[in-house]
């Protein structure tokens, strides 16, 4: 017994010996793969991909920028022996060629020797090609694209940046400008296309911030000289002092020959898209006086200098971005050197991590002058605090994407020394005022300490309206909307009909209109789901419609509210003096009207008509109003119906914003103002009408909630929300 023993004993050490042998050359080799692998690389070159127009009409010089910018760091080793290689496609080009940019993208995506791409240029561009970048991972960054909407469908994804802040911060200090000069009315005129949209979202929320008044808000088609003349006759209503003019140079040019004609007195002022020399040309004399803003470098970085200095002439709006977007990209490359060197290479980063790393930094400040230095520390395993071109190179530490600063230069047309040009007036920091730092900092304090105010109002005053007892709770709600992209108003109301539902009211109690075309929409990747937040549940299972597509009409809605019946409307309100009502609607909505499918216009005083025969003939204890559009408080803005309260998320010149972008489906998925009233009460179902009014207020980014007619409603402060929500 005791020699068998011995034997596994002597087994068992003969095996641990084999075993660590086998665990020493597996180590071996894998350690001459990891040192083949790198020296195999060393030396290599880094390639860039640029997908930009580098030729045709909206061609920029782009290439010689980055051209430039590449040239100074390979004539110093480039980053750790690696030279920065750019590989261009000319978007205009290969567009005329029939060639779509998604096909230019994939190309760059699939060429694993392509380490980021710089690019593209607009907005429109970004949504079609961002998605496929966040899905592959590869690091693209846009110098040029600047809708505000970006921000909010990209921020956290990692994968996109941006090196100039969005639109956001140009309306902003406009208006703040303007406001600045004492100017009380404006108005705006804006090119009704992908460029001229961030400017009306935000017009009217800078406006209220700003205390000056924006009468009127009109659009026009670009290149319709007729459609144009009509529309600065509207935009003129009112007398405003400024008109601000949201314009490429060509339709800027006929702008100011329709104001000279229709108002001389009222000033012209325009967006960085109109910036160009046809503007002189066209108008000679009768130019000057138009005032502008644009991009700019950060003056005190010494760029503008050193680029006349090589180049011969002022650098273009976006050439401090573009040289930018260039040095964030080496800077990137080298922290991913870094994390492949010694130990490091266990915590290897991707583009996206090592780009936020980068922009982290507040070691030793190093200017865009010097970027071999920067680099150099950067695969020291430092980070530095780096400057661009543009300014300090700091991004938003929650969502990525924007800035935190941009420099703007506000820019006359006038005669010098006999030359007529754009000059410089000033050039001016956005303060740190981009969507996300002002926005999300400021205005939420702002919005807050507003709420506080407004409540104090609203309690004020003496108590007008004493309901009966409650004996029921009925409900409607309404999206007034169909296609694709409208996803989100039926997902909004989807998501409140799941509200009730859990809250335990029954379909019997719930009128639901919807279209109810996105679950099977040709465009949904998911036959049969609707989703409120991406990967969330399918909100649409088990939803009851009472009234679906064509069956979405003004007529039947009425009919609904006042009880009824017909052959069109089977199934009808039924309430009483005791019974509470909720009313959802979300659309898009209009100045004075809110839009239901087939071009129908449910107007202000068909509204105002339907709740106040509602109170003449009984059909409501209380009535409470959620109302999701753009424009939203101008439904409401003669509403003195008794019982009635009306909660809205943008006041009457404001757009309402979605949120929650869904990259795969390339869809929105919600509104800002229905998901944070949802996240509101879903944590605190017992909030009392003015706690909700006042949180919510906080919460909303972008526009001014608003609560009306509160003062012929009852006592707010002790009226629950669940008690429009619950049975």
């Amino acid at each position: 017994m005791r020699k068998r023993i011995i034997k596994k004993t002597i087994f068992k050490k003969i095996d641990l010996k084999k075993a660590l042998m086998i665990i020493v050359v597996v180590i071996v080799v894998f350690a001459v793969i990891v040192w083949f692998f790198l020296a195999s690389g060393k030396n290599q070159p880094y390639r860039v991909g640029v997908l930009l127009s580098l030729t045709g009409p909206d061609a920029i010089n782009s290439d010689d920028v980055l051209s430039w910018a590449a040239d100074r760091i390979n004539k110093n080793g480039g980053i750790n022996g690696h030279k920065i290689e750019l590989v261009f496609k000319d978007i205009y080009k290969a567009e005329q060629n029939g060639q779509d940019i998604k096909n230019l993208a994939q190309e760059f995506i699939k060429d694993k020797s392509i380490k980021a791409v710089i690019g593209p240029e607009t907005s429109l561009e970004v949504y079609d090609i961002a998605p496929l970048f966040i899905e592959n991972k590869k690091l693209l960054i846009s110098p040029t694209a600047t809708a505000g909407d970006l921000y909010r469908a990209f921020g956290n994804k990692e994968f996109f940046w941006r090196t100039c802040q969005g639109d956001v911060a140009q309306i902003r200090m406009i208006i703040h400008e303007l406001a600045q000069r004492k100017v009380k009315k404006i108005a705006l005129l804006y090119d009704d296309g992908p460029y001229g949209k961030t400017f009306l979202d935000w017009a009217g929320f800078f406006a209220i911030e700003e205390g000056v008044e924006l009468l009127n808000t009109v659009s026009f088609k670009s290149n319709q000289q007729m459609d144009l003349a009509e529309a600065v006759h509207y935009t003129l209503a009112d007398d405003p002092e400024y008109v601000i003019g949201v314009a490429f140079a060509e339709d800027a040019v006929e702008i100011k020959r329709e104001l000279d004609k229709q108002s001389p007195k009222t000033k012209l002022f325009l967006t960085d898209a109109a910036e160009s020399n046809y503007i002189i040309d066209e108008l000679g004399q009768k130019a000057e006086g138009i005032e502008l803003v644009s991009p700019a470098a950060d003056p005190t970085t010494g760029f503008t200098e050193e680029y006349e200095k090589n180049f011969g002439y002022t650098p273009w709006d976006f050439s401090a971005s573009t040289y930018d977007a260039f040095l964030l990209t080496a800077y990137t490359l080298a922290r991913q050197e870094y994390t492949q060197q010694g130990l490091t290479f266990w915590k290897r980063e991707n583009s996206g991590e090592a780009l936020a790393r980068v922009v982290g930094g507040r070691g030793e400040k190093i200017s865009w002058q010097d970027p071999s230095r920067a680099i150099a520390e950067i695969l020291a395993g430092n980070l530095p605090d780096i400057t661009g071109a543009s300014g300090p190179l700091e991004f938003d530490k929650s969502m990525g994407v924007d800035p935190v600063e941009t420099y703007y230069s506000f820019n006359r047309i006038e005669s010098r020394g006999g030359l007529r040009d754009f000059w410089t007036i000033d050039t001016v920091s956005s303060d740190k005022s981009s969507e996300v730092g002002y926005l999300e900092e400021e205005a939420s304090a702002y919005n807050t300490k507003a709420a506080v105010s407004n409540r104090e109002d609203i309690t004020a005053g003496d108590i007008k309206y004493f309901p009966k007892e409650r004996k029921g709770l009925k409900a409607v709600i309404i999206a007034t909307s169909n296609g694709w992209d409208n996803y989100r108003h039926q997902a909004d109301a989807l998501t409140m009909y799941q509200m009730l539902k859990k809250n335990g009211l029954s379909d019997d109690d719930i009128i639901f209109f919807s279209a109810d075309d996105i679950p099977y929409n040709k465009g949904n990747p998911l036959p049969g789901v609707v989703r409120h937040v991406p990967r969330g549940q399918n909100i649409r299972k088990d939803a009851v419609i009472d009234y679906a597509g064509n069956q979405v009409t003004i007529k039947n809605f009425i009919n609904v509210m006042l009880g009824q019946k017909t052959e069109e409307t089977p199934t009808v309100l039924e309430a009483d003096e005791n019974t509470d009502v909720f009313l959802y609607i979300v659309d898009h909505g209009a100045r004075g009207y809110i839009p239901f499918i087939n071009d129908e216009k449910f107007m202000e005083e068909s509204f105002l008509n339907v709740v106040n025969k509602m109170y003449e003939e009984n059909k409501y204890r209380q009535l409470f109003v959620m109302v999701e559009v753009c424009f939203g408080e101008s439904m409401a803005l003669n509403l003195k119906t008794p019982g009635v309260v009306y909660l809205t998320g943008a006041a009457k010149n404001e757009q309402s914003f979605a949120i929650g972008y869904d990259t795969q489906q390339k869809s929105w998925l919600a509104d800002d103002f229905s998901n944070a009233v949802v996240k509101i009460i879903s944590s605190n179902p017992d909030i009392f009408i003015d706690e909700l009014y006042m949180q919510v207020y906080g919460k909303v980014i972008g526009s001014h909630v608003r609560l009306k007619n509160f003062e012929n409603f009852g006592d707010i402060t002790s009226t629950k929300i669940s008690q429009f929500l619950s049975p």
